[in-house]
């Protein structure tokens, strides 16, 4: 296969696999719940033929590197506690795999213009899967009554957006990724009408994000959002601040919704039986129990742990969290150079070069770490753990 064309049907699955991934499955082609694992391994195949002269230099790289450790932690944290190897495979599918894209990427070095594809197909995506969501918030269609606090927001929010991602807190993950993404080219034009057709991405994202609820993706899409701008120029900053709290002051149900985090009743319910503090502190609990290797990956609080069993079948609701309950000190250690060392460079890269392609995918990249602490974003099947993974290879790789 023509690296050229290999390249851009890789960037452009990644970019619409939340679409690919919606209909293979909701019209039951063949193979619909495997083709994401067929689509891995064709892609990694081909990348270490066609980029086989760097598989040299992919060993140099720390965020490969970390990786490979953490892989290695996660065995010895399954043999040393003895349970259920398919556990084990299910969790580690789910963390690994998607992580074979960034080591394809790194491998067959994307050129300038295949990267600006990749980037503006994650655009429209998004875009799309952002109008759905607005769609269903202004039709208000029915979701599921745990979607909303029955005793702090149910008289203020009706229904929350989940577009084709089938999970608000989800999909503001995807879109606090993306949200960032039409910036780079707003500053980039020099057109004023160009600009404006950019901007117009931005809003439909920024909107589909305010739909969902989803607290997580908003403080931490407003907390990249205003780092990034104020890295630019402390006036954007300040402006930036004052858009937001006109938004906090006049939309009423997004204020009640910040708000009643805070509330003595929200903590006191969180703190109980199955609420989300009390999970987090006997994942804590588990892992003082098990400090060095954990009590296994799979086996707390993941997609894994709720197939087979383990604690009760519940979400830990947090990655870091969860990653130090099943695999200890050794194991979070690894794990967070891991997810966080190509950001790093990143914005490294962005505070060199000057170019804000480094900086909005960093920013992008930012608020999904920090979203990371209170939902378990690389166990899902929708797709977000490969856009993450894309963009730090292109990141990375990007030269004029």
């Amino acid at each position: 296969m023509h690296k050229k064309y290999f390249n851009y049907f890789l960037l452009g699955v990644v970019a619409f696999f939340p679409w690919v991934n919606y209909f293979v499955r909701k019209f039951h082609l063949p193979f619909s719940n495997s083709w994401d694992d067929a689509f891995i391994f064709f892609v990694f195949v081909i990348s270490l033929v066609i980029g086989a002269k760097n598989i040299k230099k992919l060993f140099s790289n720390p965020t490969f590197l970390f990786g490979l450790l953490f892989l290695s932690v996660t065995l010895f944290s399954f043999y040393f506690n003895n349970y259920f190897l398919v556990a084990y495979i299910h969790e580690a599918r789910l963390f690994f795999e998607p992580f074979l894209i960034f080591v394809a990427l790194m491998l067959i070095e994307p050129e300038k213009e295949e990267v600006h594809f990749f980037l503006k197909s994650i655009i429209v995506s998004y875009s799309f899967i952002a109008l759905y969501g607005l769609y269903q918030y202004v039709k208000k269609v029915p979701t599921p009554p745990q979607w909303v606090d029955k005793d702090l927001e149910k008289s203020f929010i009706k229904t929350r957006a989940f577009s084709i991602i089938g999970s608000p807190n989800v999909l503001g993950a995807h879109l606090e990724v993306a949200l960032p993404l039409p910036l780079i080219y707003i500053i980039k034009e020099k057109s004023r009408i160009k600009k404006v057709l950019w901007s117009i991405p931005f809003l439909i994202i920024g909107g589909g994000l305010l739909a969902t609820f989803a607290r997580a993706a908003w403080l931490s899409s407003a907390f990249s959002l205003f780092a990034s701008t104020l890295w630019i120029s402390p006036l954007l900053g300040v402006i930036f601040i004052i858009f937001a709290g006109i938004l906090f002051v006049f939309i009423s149900p997004l204020r009640i919704r910040i708000l009643s985090l805070f509330s003595s009743l929200y903590i006191q319910k969180s703190a109980q039986d199955r609420g989300r503090i009390f999970r987090w502190t006997y994942g804590v609990l588990n892992a003082s129990d098990h400090p060095l290797l954990g009590s296994g990956f799979g086996t707390y609080g993941g997609s894994a742990s709720q197939a087979y069993g383990f604690f009760a079948g519940q979400s830990m609701d947090s990655v870091y969290i969860k990653t130090l309950a099943e695999t200890g000190w050794l194991g979070i250690l690894t794990f967070i150079p891991w997810v966080s060392l190509g950001v790093g460079v990143i914005l490294t890269r962005f505070m060199e070069e000057k170019k804000p392609l480094f900086l909005f995918i960093g920013a992008g990249l930012v608020a999904f770490l920090l979203n990371m602490f209170t939902e378990n974003l690389l166990n899902n099947t929708a797709g977000i753990a490969y856009v993450f993974w894309a963009l730090i290879a292109v990141g990375i790789t990007y030269h004029e």
